[in-house]
């Protein structure tokens, strides 16, 4: 098999992958549609305002698993020697892929979430220890400002700069750098409306701890 039918094998099912929306899920079993709520996003901070911060968590893991797998498909898939590390690009191809497919989802008419849970899974596979460093400063800021859109782009900025430079060392390495860089943009771009509300005081602040109240549809 060609490393390019790999790679379209690895875009494919990576993002069919994405398409599954665990915060729709989560929400269905709990007889309610997290899309009806609060901001109507489907994603883990709109789960967290919504359902309290175990469900929250729930939803982060669960997403952040889901970016995780496809980029140890890829990398694994798409060498030659069909072992971890062989074709780093492939790693790429499935975490960009991932991340289209969550936040354009065909199953759900293209309209899905923000893709920074499931970036906090691909950003654990580029680089761990700088990804735990980020969630810590990301969590921390989260508890002490609650605004939850700073707090996604704290998570995953650390690990995707410092990963894009390390990258950038290496001309070989540069349809690595192009895939992570339309990642982050795409990310970026899918919270066009969080930025606008953070620039007219009108975005909502996200409460882990206190009293949660049930919220029901209709």
């Amino acid at each position: 098999m060609s490393t390019a039918i790999k790679y379209v094998a690895v875009a494919i099912v990576s993002y069919l992958l994405g398409n599954f929306n665990s915060a729709i899920a989560i929400s269905k079993l709990k007889k309610n549609d997290i899309r009806k709520l609060g901001s109507g996003n489907p994603g883990t901070m709109n789960m967290f305002r919504n359902f309290g911060k175990g469900i929250g968590l729930l939803t982060l893991a669960l997403d952040a698993l889901k970016g995780a797998l496809p980029c140890l498909l890829g990398w694994f898939v798409c060498g030659e020697a069909w072992k971890f590390g062989a074709n780093e690009t492939g790693l790429y191809v499935g975490a960009l892929s991932v991340i289209v497919g969550h936040i354009f989802p065909v199953f759900y008419k293209f309209h899905g979430g923000k893709g920074i849970a499931s970036s906090v899974g691909v950003c654990l596979v580029i680089n761990w220890w700088a990804t735990l460093i980020s969630f810590t400063v990301g969590a921390l800021f989260l508890i002490f400002f609650k605004i939850g859109s700073i707090t996604s782009f704290i998570i995953i900025s650390f690990p995707i700069a410092l990963d894009a430079f390390t990258l950038g060392t290496s001309f070989g390495n540069l349809p690595s750098l192009i895939l992570l860089f339309i990642l982050f943009c795409m990310t970026l771009f899918a919270h066009t409306k969080n930025i606008l509300k953070l620039f007219a005081g009108t975005e909502r602040k996200v409460i882990l701890f206190g009293r949660h109240k049930k919220k029901t549809v209709g």
